[in-house]
């Protein structure tokens, strides 16, 4: 597909090499508003950088998601998940589902005048450059990704979207036709790219996980330079079921209003209601449990707890890497 020369139907074009999306005329298009004043300079395309860690919307993606819902108002936006696996940017604050129906005409080209927009070249020639400007890392929309570090490519079938076995409504989730996936870089999901604040953004890694956790702590500063790749961490021989869990979800950092299976190993861990929410009894119980190892005299579920947990469970009082 040519991502910047958009075609002025919605149909699908199949060529030997290409998938081709074309969408809504620039004519006819709705979008959001480019701010004026912008840098000639703009950011590069975003590289992939997987998910890590496990955070609340973070500033950048929650102003993308209102940005979205005012410039169409029957709209709405999502951006949490529960932390269960690392495998979306959801659970790292740097993922937006915004809800539009690609199986209704308004619905559909709500979507497509918004990748439209994010992939139309500029004045300066520059390609895609709303999406470089927010950190666009990728968007799934209506059966097809687009990546920015494989832009070369174009918009290519997901997940086997186009199957006829996918056809039916029970697939529009998974190959989301009621809803547009965008996923941020962490420039883009911190809020600071030149679509913001007119300033370009260079380089950004995010958090990275220690070697003897399996998820970074937080977002805490901008890193220029990739993480360290280390292997999974796995329970030693003879891990019990509690154990085998905490490993897989060490380093998840754990504070009010936390849920899933996370939670919930450490509950078990406290010997407290397994209720996977980080309530009150729960705080209540972590703030007793740290006191009385002498840390910090709070309630948050940090790298300390982690490798407490994880030697008081082991069956030999440590975690093996593999």
């Amino acid at each position: 597909m040519s991502r910047t020369r958009l075609g002025r139907t919605a149909t699908l074009l199949v060529a030997p090499s290409v998938l081709v999306l074309a969408l809504a005329s620039p004519a006819t298009a709705k979008a959001p508003p480019t701010p004026s004043g912008l840098p000639s300079a703009l950011e590069a395309p975003a590289s992939y950088v997987g998910p890590i860690s496990c955070a609340k919307p973070h500033k950048g993606t929650a102003r993308l998601g209102a940005l979205l819902v005012s410039t169409w108002p029957a709209t709405s936006w999502s951006g949490q998940r529960d932390c269960s696996t690392a495998t979306s940017e959801h659970h790292d604050g740097r993922a937006i589902d915004w809800m539009t129906n690609a199986r209704k005409k308004n619905g559909k080209k709500r979507g497509d005048d918004l990748n439209r927009w994010l992939l139309a070249t500029d004045k300066r020639g520059n390609a895609f450059a709303n999406a470089r400007r927010l950190g666009v890392m990728y968007i799934i929309w209506n059966n097809r990704i687009w990546s920015s570090y494989r832009a070369s490519s174009g918009w290519r079938v997901y997940n086997g979207c186009t199957a006829k076995s996918r056809a039916g409504t029970a697939y529009d989730t998974t190959c989301h036709r009621n809803h547009v996936h965008l996923s941020l870089s962490w420039a883009g999901a911190r809020g600071y790219t030149s679509y913001w604040d007119k300033t370009v953004a260079g380089p950004n890694f995010g958090p990275c996980r220690p070697a003897d956790l399996n998820w970074a702590y937080r977002y805490t500063k901008k890193r220029t330079t990739p993480c360290p790749s280390y292997r999974r961490v796995t329970p030693a021989p003879g891990s019990s079921s509690l154990h085998r869990t905490l490993v897989a979800y060490s380093g998840l950092r754990i504070t009010k209003g936390t849920r899933g299976p996370a939670v919930r190993a450490v509950q078990q861990a406290l010997r407290i209601p397994a209720s996977g929410v980080w309530d009150a009894r729960s705080r209540s119980a972590m703030r007793a449990y740290k006191g009385a190892r002498r840390m910090t005299n709070n309630a948050v579920v940090g790298t300390r707890v982690w490798r407490s947990l994880l030697a008081a469970t082991a069956p030999t009082n440590r975690v093996s890497a593999s």
